[in-house]
């Protein structure tokens, strides 16, 4: 489900290497520690190639990288900040030449190898994202970051198994990440592990309550229990707050069929298949 997807742009939330920071703290951190202070220009080009606005950091992170008097420090940092910019811009092979010149000077820099790894990920080179994530972790075993992507990129080979027991590792490392919960909630419904599902939907919303996707994953779970007027209650708040998605009308429509409301099942399912023509399909791979 596209929602999953958002999942992954959201490792922001995650911890840096064990120090339990944001990635963005962390950043500051590491900034504060490598950036000399240099000149009024280097300075200008530093807060550029830090904005939030990832075109500016582009064309900052490189001016720095131009600069004769940069640091070493300086251009590592910036060639760093660069890759994930161009990754934000979706310009991913510009992300894996950064990247790849990271880890070349730095080896055991784990999170350029997530970083990387990202970049393959939403390139759709999956082999190549999990052997940069199997190597992050490898370093920095903490780096809940990795698991969570590794997890995703499981998700997308159809290695579901894989991914619960990824997003379990992040549970672990991270007990209040309702992403995570959510997440395994939903591939284990897809396994069929359907009490353990619930539970972990359960404990999303408990961290989170009243967000849609979860109310979709938890309405998933109900409909493969048979808890048809269950799954329709969570579908109901789940359309109330984005009546344009696919899944979320079509998974109610299989919930009203199988509670025997056949005009209200056509109505959600043909709204769905007009959405998205192919949401019968992947439904049907995960066994509904």
């Amino acid at each position: 489900m596209n929602w999953k997807v958002f999942g992954i742009v959201t490792v922001g939330i995650l911890s840096v290497v064990g120090m339990g920071a944001t990635g963005w703290v962390a950043y500051k951190i590491l900034h504060a520690l490598w950036y000399p202070q240099g000149g009024r220009v280097l300075a200008m080009e530093r807060a550029r190639c830090n904005s939030q606005d990832a075109a500016v950091s582009v064309g900052g992170c490189t001016a720095i990288l131009n600069a004769k008097e940069a640091e070493p420090a300086d251009k590592s940092f910036a060639r760093f900040q660069r890759g994930l910019s161009y990754e934000r811009l979706g310009d991913f092979d510009h992300a894996i030449e950064d990247d790849t010149a990271v880890i070349e000077a730095n080896p055991r820099e784990a999170m350029a190898y997530n970083n990387r790894g990202l970049a393959y990920q939403r390139k759709g080179e999956l082999d190549h994202a999990l052997a940069d994530y199997d190597h992050a972790i490898q370093l920095v075993p903490e780096l809940s970051m990795a698991w969570f992507n590794r997890g995703e990129a499981h998700e997308l080979q159809g290695n579901y198994a894989g991914a619960i027991e990824d997003f379990g590792r992040v549970i672990k490392l991270q007990p209040k990440n309702a992403v995570a919960w959510n997440n395994r909630c939903y591939y284990r419904a897809i396994e069929g592990q359907l009490d353990a599902a619930l539970a972990d939907c359960n404990q999303s919303l408990l961290l989170k309550p009243g967000v849609g996707y979860v109310l979709d994953s938890r309405g998933f779970t109900y409909l493969k229990m048979k808890k048809y007027d269950l799954a329709i209650k969570d579908y109901d708040e789940a359309i109330a707050q984005n009546d344009h998605d696919a899944a979320y009308l079509y998974g109610r429509g299989l919930a009203r069929r199988g509670a025997h409301d056949v005009a209200g099942s056509n109505t959600d399912v043909t709204a769905a298949l007009k959405l998205d023509p192919k949401i019968a399909e992947q439904f049907k791979k995960y066994g509904v």
